[in-house]
């Protein structure tokens, strides 16, 4: 994989859901790119061109939904696939939001290799067709 594009944006409000999504990135061999809630992140992910998105969703109506919708309602940093996370059970609103993948917390490395792997397979499968 191009190490120029081996990057992975990690977007949290929670220090411990952050730290720990910084070591499965590392885990995974990618390049992090942590941001806080708040940060301008449609320009960084416009700047950094990041291969995915781990974004804390957490609870409804708080800044990483707006930052969901954000991300998806702009053309070029749509094609980012998201990871959502969260403590709550809303799978089918992260998905009909935009989110590639949805992560119910805590998480384990394996969940987190999980979505990787279907954020990759569903990436190949579009740019076979």
């Amino acid at each position: 994989m191009d190490q120029s594009t081996n990057k992975i944006m990690i977007i949290g409000r929670d220090s411990h859901f952050s730290y720990l999504m910084q070591r499965f990135v590392r885990t995974s061999a990618h390049q992090i790119i942590p941001v806080s809630l708040g940060e301008d992140v449609l320009a960084l992910v416009k700047c950094e061109k990041p291969l995915a998105i781990v974004l804390e969703v957490d609870l409804p109506e708080t800044a990483g939904w707006q930052t969901l919708r954000t991300l998806k309602s702009d053309p070029e940093a749509s094609r980012v696939p998201v990871i959502a996370c969260s403590w709550q059970d809303e799978s089918a609103r992260g998905l009909a939001e935009g989110a590639a993948v949805y992560l119910r917390m805590p998480i384990v490395y394996s969940d987190f290799e999980t979505a990787l792997a279907a954020i990759w397979t569903k990436a190949e499968n579009d740019h076979g067709s």
